[in-house]
């Protein structure tokens, strides 16, 4: 793609957080994917060595979000709907909610990853720790 030189810094603002969020949502939907590329070993069947190198060269994320991700996940692997939002809401913000999680309070706790912000929505799992 080439821009033309007369493009205003107002269009090219525009395109560049268009393109950026665009690029922070498909990086959600494939970390998403990631835990079950894991469980099948989907990287080995195509060359790769592991996990960590098959979601380095196809996705350009680092060792440590895959661990993240990973984790995150087994710690849902119970919470249907929690585990549902990985793809949507992104790992970052479910990992906020899965030292609260039950089966009991996911479907709240899906409602409030959907509504806040992570600061607030950390702020929130804050206050259910108090109460416990």
């Amino acid at each position: 793609m080439t821009l033309k030189p007369t493009i205003t810094d107002s269009e090219l603002y525009k395109q560049c957080c268009f393109y950026g969020a665009e690029a922070r949502r498909w990086t959600k939907k494939f970390a998403a994917l990631l835990p079950e590329v894991e469980r099948r070993e989907l990287y080995s069947k195509y060359g790769f060595h592991s996990v960590f190198e098959f979601a380095a060269k196809l996705a350009g994320m680092n060792r440590e979000t895959v661990l993240e991700v990973l984790r995150v996940s087994k710690l849902l692997e119970n919470k249907p709907l929690l585990q549902a939002q990985l793809a949507e809401q992104g790992w970052s913000k479910l990992r906020v909610v899965t030292s609260v999680a039950t089966p009991e309070n996911e479907k709240m706790l899906v409602e409030k990853i959907k509504e806040m912000s992570k600061p607030t929505l950390e702020a929130f799992v804050k206050e259910i720790k108090k109460g416990n």
